[in-house]
């Protein structure tokens, strides 16, 4: 399950190249993919490649270290006006990600490699998940075996289809920032937004061990932050990073939770609950991340640097900028942090998938 981050999860790939070293990265260790914002994009590529493992992590890690902020938004100069009070007019967004949209299309290559690799026996299933602004759901769309059948519960819906380049933007459109992306006759935006349950995908795709890679330290305190009133953009960075981390620790605890009771309950009796144990590893950052993105802040477009100060947002704790720093010099400090606690955990994740 990889979770979104904006640029934060080129951390996730740092922890699948080790992965893939660990497990001798042949075909793909997963039966099943589920990602939101991100770690959707992350998650296509590799779904890709699950007859080789090693190779479709290396050319996602040759996308993260050569792409640079221009390569996924630019700036909307009349809608930043009109923020920050200078403008008037009706925005979509802050920025245009329609250069990520491109980006994609060159990338993402062969658009049946997915069902090529779910036909081979490689993969089980791929699941995108983006919030429905049509419908207030949590949407997820997923491409797998032909027997999987759809769900649909509180909030949460599914829809069978072949993962497209519109459903990573619909799963990765950040709030406020991306433009809310058309799928069909339906607008969505970021999954993180209104998935509340984000281990449900892969859990309906049949899993019973899930792996997690998280983009957020946990440890608190963190950083040489001062307490300060926080601005716009302090607020926002804050909210982004809610909506990445919170809903899935939660349902993390959930997860455990359902564990302990399926344990407490005597055996004759667990087929009535339908209940399976599930176990959950999570490997996240040994180190803030925001922290690293104030090494490299200064590589963000002019204009975007001259936007985080006028609302607040620069000099501070940083979160905006590091979901905003699609910069190589950071993703390859992300990817390399991602690679060493991938592999400072060889014993847990080597017994995990043993």
């Amino acid at each position: 399950m990889l979770p979104g981050g904006g640029a934060r999860a080129a951390y996730q790939v740092g922890v699948l190249k080790a992965l893939a070293d660990v497990v001798d990265g042949g075909a793909l260790p997963f039966s099943s993919i589920a990602g939101v914002s991100a770690g959707s994009i992350n998650g296509m590529a590799v779904a890709q490649y699950a007859h080789n493992f090693s190779e479709g992590v290396l050319r996602l890690e040759d996308i993260w270290l050569n792409m640079t902020s221009s390569d996924v938004f630019t700036m909307e100069y009349g809608a930043l006006q009109a923020f920050v009070g200078g403008g008037s007019g009706r925005s979509q967004a802050l920025l245009n990600n329609a250069p990520l949209g491109a980006l994609l299309e060159r990338t993402v290559g062969d658009r049946d490699a997915v069902a090529a690799r779910i036909r081979e026996g490689h993969l089980d299933g791929l699941a995108v998940t983006a919030s429905n602004y049509t419908t207030g759901e949590a949407t997820t769309f997923f491409q797998a075996r032909p027997e999987l059948i759809a769900w649909h519960t509180r909030r949460r819906h599914s829809v069978a289809t072949r993962i497209e380049v519109p459903h990573l933007l619909a799963s990765s459109a950040l709030p406020i920032l991306f433009p809310p992306q058309a799928v069909g006759a339906e607008y969505f935006v970021d999954g993180s937004l209104r998935m509340t349950q984000p281990l449900s995908p892969v859990i309906k795709m049949g899993a019973d061990r899930i792996l997690v890679i998280g983009v957020r330290n946990e440890s608190l305190p963190v950083g040489d932050f001062k307490a300060e009133a926080p601005g716009i953009a302090e607020v926002a960075g804050y909210t982004l990073d809610s909506l990445f981390s919170e809903n899935l620790n939660t349902d993390i605890e959930r997860m455990e939770e359902v564990n302990r009771l399926i344990a407490a309950v005597p055996f004759w009796r667990k087929k009535r609950l339908h209940k399976r144990p599930m176990r959950v590893m999570t490997i996240r950052p040994s180190e803030d991340l925001r922290v690293i993105a104030q090494r490299f802040s200064v590589q963000l477009p002019r204009g975007i640097r001259l936007f985080l100060r006028t609302i607040g947002g620069w000099g501070k704790e940083w979160r905006m900028p590091s979901y905003l720093l699609f910069e190589a010099d950071f993703a390859r400090a992300l990817i390399d942090l991602g690679y060493r606690d991938g592999l400072k955990l060889r014993p847990s994740v080597q017994a995990f998938f043993s």
